[in-house]
This record gives structure tokens, sequence and C-alpha cells, in this order.
């Protein structure tokens, strides 16, 4: 399970010149103040050692349908605004399928065996391990990315390599904590 609040993302920056850190700021929908970064790790290579800007470029599509109190949306008070943790993958140059049809309409031609239109596009994936949210993901087709400045530095192969390793290494432990959670959830719910 992950946190994922590309609906609300409106803009925000990000740093990486800094080698080993990726620092910056989001700004979400209905939050007066921005979410603050502080993750331990470079981003893909496409990103690495920039500073870049993210902007909407597009605005998200409303579902037809609207929602009953069980299909509320997430709550999403609980968010510590100073997230401090581990980059995942963080690329602008994730190629996925992009539908400009709202999320039901998506679902039900699926469900009814139709293949919905689609572009191929790129798109934006923001990763991350919070020490007080857990895993975060960003993954759009909406937003855009700016670089800003000149680059710092660019990752080896092997350093690559090794950001690979420790954002798998970082997952692998955030699925163990998940799985000791249900467990224990489930454990106590027996007794």
């Amino acid at each position: 399970m992950a946190w994922r609040p590309e609906r609300l993302l409106q803009t925000g920056e990000l740093d990486n010149t800094q080698r080993g850190w990726t620092i910056g700021w989001l700004q979400l929908d209905s939050f007066r103040d921005p979410l603050q970064l502080k993750l331990a790790g470079n981003c893909h290579p496409d990103l690495a050692g920039w500073k870049f800007r993210i902007h909407r470029v597009e605005p998200e599509l409303p579902d037809e349908k609207s929602r009953s109190d069980e299909d509320a949306p997430f709550d999403y008070s609980s968010i510590n605004l100073n997230q401090s943790g581990h980059v995942g993958d963080i690329t602008a140059d994730q190629m996925i399928k992009h539908h400009d049809i709202p999320n039901d309409e998506l679902v039900r031609r699926l469900l009814a065996g139709e293949k919905p239109p689609f572009s191929w596009r790129k798109c934006l994936y923001v990763e991350w391990f919070s020490n007080a949210n857990g895993r975060v993901v960003i993954q759009s087709t909406r937003h855009e990315v700016e670089r800003v400045g000149e680059r710092a530095f660019e990752l080896t192969e092997e350093e690559w390599k090794e950001q690979a390793r420790q954002n798998n290494s970082e997952l692998g432990y955030f699925m163990a904590q998940l799985g000791d959670a249900l467990s224990q959830n489930t454990d106590e719910t027996e007794e």
C-alpha cells in the first residue's frame, strides 16, 4: 500500500544537486503549507544532479459518478508536512499509457472487455519512503518537469547500480514492515 497524492499535486521543486540527498517541497491542494522533503539518495540518471520544478500541465478529470460516503476520498489530514526518509524511484523518463477519460469510465470500459483509447506519454514518477508516513508514490502524465540551472553531477554506472540496489532494499524493508503490521493486526483480531 502507498499514499498516492498525484491528484492533489499542483507544483513543487526538488533539488538533487548535492550527491546523496534529494530535498525540496511539494504543494498539494487543500494544504496551506507545502510538504517539505529531505530524502537520502539520488534520483534516476535523468534527474540526478539537477534541481527541477514540477508543474501541473493538465487538470485531473473528474469522476463521472458522485461518491458515496463509502467511496469517500482518502483522508490526508494525518500526513506529516515534514517528509524525511529515503528516496525510492524519482524519474521523468518513465513511459506509460495515458487515458484521457475519467477513471470511472476507464474502469467501466475495462470491465466490459473494451480497449479504451490511449497514448504513450512520459510520466513523472516520484517515490519515497517516509519515516512518518511510509511509502509515497506520485505517478502522473499530467505534470511536467523543468530542469533549473546547471547539472551538478552525473551518476556513474556503478553509482546508479548502487542507488537502484538501495531503492530495492527500501521497498523490501517497507513491505516487511507492512507484512508485520498486517500479521500483528490479524493476531489482535483473533484474540
